[in-house]
């Protein structure tokens, strides 16, 4: 049936009480039973009664015949008894033969529904004579106990002919008494699976006097029906006919009770205010594990979780600001909550170490790839770099390197120059100048280093609160590193100064147990084995005929572009795929490194 609004008065289940034949022919008992139910406080219940003549109904010959003409009541009883209805609750009919028919056009009106029992889907009679009355108004409930799934969906198309406004499919048959193995609970699920649009109302037909009566219908609602049928009757020790599963009214109001039960524990908000306020009291909160320094981001090593009246942000609000590019502003002590307020906004900069001097390739920063100088290229690049306050190009204070200022795009890029040798202080000193907070670390001699591999980084940079992220494989000259700025401090801070500093990678990646190291899987499409490095005679003739391809094909040199090409065109990437890295094959520097870049407690 229509559906109410959700936790409202009116979204009450519908309760049908059938009067059935509870009072024996007798109308002064039909008043009575209708009038105790006027009594009963419920939103959304209706009376449900069975008119029928005896001879339309049955022969004489059938044994029931001699009590159908006992429980007969005339048309002008019928029409005073519906009036009185009205005003309790609304009015449902089972029509068994014509007789029912007339009386439910003569009081269609009032009349919120009817009903066919499983045993007279076929009343051909029945069906035609109510074809000539419009039904758009009208509820039409088929009982289909007894009968298979191929069977209702035949008898639902055939009722559909008649235009009611809704179809209702009713489970539960009467046995006397009827098992509690034969409630048909079971069905609920399979019909609503069969029929998902269509509303169901359980009958209910348990022996009234066990106290499980009273559960079954809520069992039914659990399960999914929408509207529950019970007989009722005035006293059921008196009552010749239709007691078995009659409710008495003092039963009755049990049962409204257990239905505005089930009706406050299965509506409401998804989280309810209690609910809320028993998660905030109780939830674990992340609180430091240790002293964690301005400037460092919290990552789940850094935090353990407890109950605590302190007031602190949870783990996904912290994940959200650092996301965000959020750092601590303050040092926070062992045990400590952190507040938002111990968060500010993080200073980012591409440093961009280069130097003039190279042994293998001179003045190879300065040198044009297709007519750009290669260190500019780089700066280009790094220019597009997401979230960046600064581009820097740092260089040693020495007179040699000077030159570099040149070559800083018309201004574009900031010009520092610092400690020759430890490019860790030199870092620092542009840091301490510009306030920067987190580093993406280039070096000049990277041509084509990709902003879209550096987006990947810095997003699981920020993602897992790390102190250093590099890509886990990639193109040599394609990536960057990114640095926390206090992860370089506390280099200094714990070894006094940083020898081999230009492979300051290792100061990172030697001491996983001291620096949060991320290394992070890049996507298949931006990791080759190409060299796109600058130190040799043989990178610098790969590097102009790449260009030239480039632009020959109008590419712009984004790193999928330059991909693309040297996929396409092995004679370009086969210029310089014999040489390899030095500090990659020279195991005496690697030894070297791995002793001179452990941090001992």
């Amino acid at each position: 049936m229509e559906k109410k609004n959700q936790g409202g008065e009116n979204d009450l289940p519908k309760i049908i009480l059938e009067i059935a034949n509870a009072h024996g022919g007798n109308f002064e008992v039909l008043n009575s039973i209708v009038n105790e139910i006027s009594k009963i406080e419920y939103s959304n219940k209706a009376i449900k009664f069975q008119p029928f003549k005896p001879d339309l109904i049955a022969l004489p010959d059938f044994e029931w015949y001699p009590v159908y003409k006992e429980l007969y009541f005339n048309p002008d009883q019928w029409n005073e008894i519906l009036f009185i209805a009205k005003n309790v609750g609304n009015i449902w009919l089972d029509l068994f033969d014509l007789y029912g028919v007339e009386i439910f056009a003569s009081n269609k009106q009032i009349v919120e529904g009817i009903k066919f029992q499983a045993s007279v889907l076929d009343n051909f009679e029945v069906i035609s004579a109510l074809s000539k009355i419009p039904l758009n108004n009208t509820y039409l409930m088929i009982n289909i106990s007894g009968y298979e799934i191929s069977q209702i969906e035949y008898y639902v198309k055939e009722f559909q002919k008649l235009n009611p406004k809704e179809i209702i499919l009713q489970i539960g048959f009467q046995s006397y008494p009827t098992l509690i193995s034969d409630t048909g609970l079971h069905k609920i699920s399979v019909i609503k699976a069969a029929f998902p649009h269509t509303s169901i109302c359980f009958a209910d037909h348990s022996p009234a006097d066990m106290p499980v009566s009273l559960d079954i219908p809520i069992w039914a609602l659990i399960t999914g029906c929408d509207i529950i049928e019970k007989h009722c009757c005035l006293n059921r020790t008196i009552t010749k006919y239709d007691h078995h599963s009659a409710l008495q009214p003092e039963e009755i109001m049990k049962l409204i009770s257990k239905i505005n039960d089930f009706q406050l524990a299965s509506h409401g908000l998804f989280i309810s205010k209690c609910e809320n306020e028993y998660l905030q009291k109780t939830i674990q909160v992340p609180v430091a594990c240790k002293e964690l320094p301005e400037g460092s981001m919290i990552g789940l090593s850094d935090v353990i979780f407890r109950r605590t009246n302190q007031l602190g942000l949870k783990l996904p609000e912290i994940s959200s600001l650092q996301t965000e590019g959020y750092i601590l502003n303050k040092p926070i002590i062992k045990n400590l909550i952190v507040r938002k307020s111990d968060f500010k906004k993080a200073r980012i900069a591409v440093l961009v170490a280069c130097r003039m001097k190279s042994s293998r390739l001179k003045n190879k920063a300065i040198l044009p790839i297709h007519g750009i100088p290669s260190i500019e290229r780089c700066l280009q690049n790094c220019l597009e770099f997401p979230c960046v306050d600064d581009v820097v190009l740092t260089t040693s204070d020495l007179d040699e390197d000077a030159i570099l200022g040149n070559y800083t795009l018309n201004g574009q890029v900031k010009f520092w120059q610092g400690d020759p040798d430890d490019v860790i202080m030199r870092y620092l000193g542009v840091c301490d100048k510009l306030g920067i907070d987190i580093i993406y670390r280039v070096t000049g001699d990277c041509p084509v280093v990709s902003s879209d591999i550096a987006e990947i980084l810095l997003a699981s940079h920020l993602k897992s609160g790390a102190d250093y992220s590099a890509a886990k494989s990639c193109s040599v000259g394609s990536c960057c590193e990114i640095y926390n700025t206090e992860a370089l401090r506390r280099v200094i801070k714990l070894m006094g100064k940083a020898e081999y500093s230009e492979y300051m990678t290792w100061y990172m990646q030697n001491n996983p147990d001291i620096f949060k190291v991320n290394i992070v899987d890049l996507p298949p499409e931006y990791v080759r084995e190409y060299r796109l490095t600058l130190d040799y005679e043989e990178d610098l003739e790969m590097f102009n005929a790449l260009y030239v391809k480039l632009e020959k094909e109008q590419f712009k040199p984004s790193i999928l572009n330059i991909f693309n090409v040297l996929d396409n065109n092995s004679e370009i990437y086969h210029l310089n795929s014999n040489i390899t890295q030095f500090y990659h094959t020279n195991k005496e520097l690697i030894e070297l490194l791995n002793r001179v870049t452990k941090i001992k407690k």
